[in-house]
């Protein structure tokens, strides 16, 4: 359950940096301020099209990774067990 609350209380502008933001390990990028280059390509991007599709695909992986969450605390010991005697004799 700790993994899943990890998920929930991330920031959506966490992965829309992730996506969005600086990349600084180009050629003549060495010393800038990532997070104020950041904050400005937040800024300026926030209303637009690209911006919404960004949250929408954020939101849509926080869903599949809540799904897959659930699904994981399903998993009882046993079938655990059996599923790595599987892939032992495989």
């Amino acid at each position: 359950m700790d993994d899943m609350k990890k998920v929930g209380n991330s920031s959506c502008n966490d992965g829309l940096l992730l996506r969005m933001g600086l990349n600084d390990n180009k050629a003549g990028m060495q010393g800038l301020d990532k997070e104020k280059i950041n904050k400005i390509i937040m800024e300026a991007t926030k209303g637009s099209r690209f911006y919404e599709n960004e949250l929408k695909k954020d939101q849509q992986v926080n869903q599949r990774i809540e799904k897959m969450m659930r699904l994981k605390e399903k998993i009882t010991t046993q079938q655990l067990l059996k599923a790595q005697l599987q892939v032992l004799i495989l």
